[in-house]
C-alpha cells in the first residue's frame, strides 16, 4: 500500500506571514546597516580565506577616539588581524577569544576580542571579529527564516534516529547537503525537514 504524505497548511505558510520578532536580519543586512564591517579583502591579504567582517562595536573599540590618522586605524585593524590569525592557528574551536594591543593615543592596551566562524546566508563558513558579550547570530548573522538554522550532525543524527557516523557517511555520498563550518558539518533545518517528508 503506497502512502502520501500530506502537508498541512496553516494560515503563515498559506499567506507567507512571518513574527517581524522572530526575524533575524542576514548577514549582508548587518553589513548594509553598519552592524558590521566587511574586512575579507585585508583578511586575504593575511591569508585567511573565509568571508570576514568586524562588528562595529569591536571596531569602535579599536578606535575610541575621534580623529585619530587613517593610518592609525589601519594599522590598529592589522594588528588585530594579525593577533587572530596567530591564535587560529593553535585553534580548533569554532568560537574564541584572543587579545590584541592597540595604539590608541599615545597608550597602547590590551583588547580583548571574540572570533566566531559561522554558517552564512548561504550556508557558507564565514568569520565574524567581535567583542566577548558580542553573539555573532545576534549582529545579524542568522537567516530570515528562524526555521532555517543550521543544524549540527548530532541534531539530525539524534532525529532521524541515526547515528551520527551515519549521518557523515550520508552527508559524503551527498544524499545529505552540509556545508563544513569550522570543522564540523552544518545542516540547514528546511533540508532535515525535506528527508522528513520526502525521504533521501
Amino acid at each position: 500500500m503506497e502512502t502520501k504524505t500530506v502537508r498541512l497548511r496553516t494560515p503563515a505558510s498559506t499567506w507567507g506571514l512571518a513574527d517581524p520578532e522572530q526575524q533575524r536580519k542576514t548577514r549582508q543586512d548587518a553589513i548594509d546597516d553598519g552592524d558590521l564591517i566587511e574586512i575579507t579583502r585585508m583578511g586575504r591579504d593575511i591569508g585567511i580565506t573565509f568571508p570576514l567582517a568586524v562588528s562595529a562595536r569591536a571596531a569602535q573599540s579599536m578606535v575610541p577616539f575621534p580623529n585619530i590618522p587613517q593610518d592609525i586605524v589601519t594599522e590598529n585593524l592589522w594588528d588585530t588581524l594579525h593577533a587572530f590569525r596567530d591564535k587560529a592557528c593553535t585553534m580548533s574551536d569554532e568560537v574564541f577569544e584572543f587579545q590584541a594591543s592597540l595604539y590608541q593615543n599615545g597608550l597602547v592596551p590590551t583588547l580583548t576580542f571574540k572570533a566566531a566562524v559561522s554558517p552564512g546566508d548561504d550556508g557558507e563558513p564565514v568569520i565574524t571579529i567581535m567583542l566577548p558579550d558580542e553573539d555573532w547570530e545576534t549582529i545579524g548573522c542568522g537567516h530570515h527564516n528562524p526555521g532555517d538554522k543550521m543544524l549540527t550532525v548530532d541534531d539530525v543524527a539524534s532525529t532521524l534516529n541515526f547515528t551520527p557516523g551515519r549521518i557523515r557517511e550520508f552527508i559524503r555520498e551527498e544524499r545529505i547537503p552540509a556545508v563544513k563550518c569550522g570543522g564540523s558539518w552544518r545542516i540547514k533545518r528546511s533540508e532535515l525537514e525535506r528527508i522528513m517528508n520526502e525521504g533521501f
